[in-house]
């Protein structure tokens, strides 16, 4: 616009500026109208370093601002000319001022305020890099005129120091406007340092995200929109067993084919779920090559959602996978062990209910010491392997624990002696075991060496491996009562004792009664061969 007799009409056609970079100042009487049209500093930093590459966004704000709509001012004298609101606003964030060719400061940003420590008043008039006292990086201000003057624009970075003394690197553009009476150079500046650091910054983010992406084994993926084709990770490649550089590009049916059979109607379905709402999630198995040429199976979970396309049209769908074999492992371990712990207690419940209905005793007081030290020889050896993980049960642990109810502390008492080397029971074995070896001891301390002061129970045991992996076990009483004949009637006891080692664990038991006291040798296979 240009002022007529103290109003504003508009330029006509044939008046405004035939270029984009034209920056054109009429004068009336003592103010002046400020245009800037077409002020581009969008690819402020395009051209530069790194560094330069976040500038852009300062230039969209300026040329917002400075190049599609006037800015517009009176100016008297060297006072700041203001631009009206809606460039004001823009302005207010960039760090922007214009001067001559010379570097005489005609306006002056908030932004230049804040980032220089200057005002206004006391910007405008003086000599830019006089007053800033700027160093120039390469090739000194002469040649960065020079190239200004040349292709009307000039990028680099350049030192100034605030009005506290503080020296800033700043990534700065000028760009010249020569359509008026007094050429023009709109300088745009912001920290350089700043934007090194937020680099650095996001540079170390990415490598932290990497890693992390590395270290959890998560593959990431892009599905664009319209087509098969997808873009992976190299996490992603390494997930599926294929290659970043020897496989082609992957597609969905790349995808699909790298699925065990069972499993691809399921991922289909799943990845035309997420074709049609832009929602996928699957897990699968797949078979891939392991480093020694093998194969091996692994389970992936895979999660993604559409990201927001362009107006009208459908963006790409982007999303991970993980390697959820361990977990799938542990459910599978869990739920294998929930139904053994059933089953366990189930034949546990059994035993309780054959101890409660076959024992017998003239009275109850009898009755329930006999049912208690049944059960609780039980709930021991439930103990052990509990505390094992259920993978077995020592021996030599076993043995002590149904001993010691039985024997008295302080040497005064019965004793025992324990022999043998180290074993471990696998739990089909342990609790059998530790019942007949209650039994031992409940009849020793009725009838045999631990029912006497001087009496001795010896324990040995061997594992020999000639027909298969079997244990020998050989209980041996000495100092008790001595046995005048083989006992004529079976109890519970002798029972349980035979029905435990020849039927339930398939072994072959011999008890010969001996005038010094019983010896009893047990002979039973090992399956699993569990070691200690």
């Amino acid at each position: 616009m240009r002022p007529t007799g103290g109003r504003a009409t508009p330029i006509p056609p044939r008046a405004r500026p035939d270029h984009g970079r034209k920056l054109l100042p009429a004068s009336h009487g003592h103010g002046l109208m400020v245009l800037f049209t077409g002020l581009a500093l969008v690819p402020l930093g395009l051209a530069l370093s790194a560094s330069f590459a976040t500038v852009a966004p300062l230039g969209a704000v300026a040329g917002l601002a400075l190049g599609t709509g006037l800015v517009s001012a009176t100016r008297t004298g060297r006072g700041q000319a203001l631009p009206t609101s809606p460039e004001r606003m823009a302005l207010e964030a960039a760090a922007v001022f214009v001067r001559t060719p010379e570097g005489v400061i005609r306006y002056w940003s908030p932004g230049a305020e804040r980032l220089f420590g200057y005002t206004a008043a006391e910007a405008v008039g003086r000599v830019a890099h006089e007053l800033l006292r700027t160093r120039f990086m390469d090739g000194g201000r002469r040649t960065a005129m020079a190239e200004l003057m040349r292709a009307g624009r000039w990028q680099g970075e350049v030192r100034h120091r605030r009005r506290n003394g503080e020296q800033t690197t700043v990534a700065t553009t000028w760009d010249l406007r020569d359509g008026g009476p007094e050429p023009l150079v709109v300088e745009a500046s912001t920290e350089a340092l700043g934007l090194k650091a937020a680099e650095e910054e996001l540079r170390a983010s990415e490598g932290r995200l990497r890693l992390a992406q590395e270290v959890a084994e998560i593959g990431t993926f892009e599905w664009h929109p319209g087509t098969e084709e997808q873009d992976w990770s190299p996490e992603q490649h390494a997930l599926f067993g294929t290659s970043l550089e020897a496989e082609a590009r992957p597609t969905v049916e790349r995808l699909v084919a790298l699925v065990v059979p069972e499993d691809q109607a399921p991922l289909r379905a799943a990845l035309a779920h997420a074709d049609e709402t832009g929602e996928y999630e699957a897990e699968f198995r797949i078979r891939r090559r392991t480093r020694d040429g093998g194969e091996e199976t692994r389970w992936l979970y895979g999660r993604g959602r559409r990201m927001p396309g362009r107006a009208g049209s459908r963006g790409s769908i982007v999303g991970m996978h993980v390697d959820t074999t361990a977990r799938k492992d542990a459910e599978m371990r869990q739920t294998l062990l929930i139904r053994e712990v059933d089953h366990r207690a189930k034949n546990a419940l059994t035993v309780v209910q054959a101890i409660l209905r076959l024992t017998r005793a003239p009275d109850q007081a009898t009755y329930v010491r006999a049912v208690e030290g049944r059960v609780a020889a039980l709930a021991r050896a439930q103990t052990l392997l509990t505390l094992s993980g259920w993978s077995g049960a020592d021996l030599r642990t076993l043995l002590e624990g149904e001993l010691a109810p039985f024997l008295t502390s302080g040497g005064l008492g019965p004793t025992a002696v324990i022999s043998g080397s180290a074993v471990m029971v696998p739990p089909v074995i342990a609790q059998p075991l530790s019942m007949a070896v209650h039994e031992l001891a409940t009849n020793a301390v009725k009838h045999g060496a631990l029912s006497v002061p001087g009496g001795m129970v010896r324990i040995e045991w061997s594992v020999t491996h000639d027909a298969g992996r079997r244990l020998t076990l050989r209980w041996q009483e000495t100092g008790g009562p001595a046995l005048l004949a083989q006992p004529a009637r079976c109890g519970f006891g002798s029972r349980v004792l035979q029905t435990t080692v020849q039927n339930q664990l398939g072994g072959h038991l011999a008890q010969h009664w001996l005038e010094a006291g019983l010896d009893c040798h047990i002979d039973l296979p090992l399956p699993g061969a569990a070691q200690p």
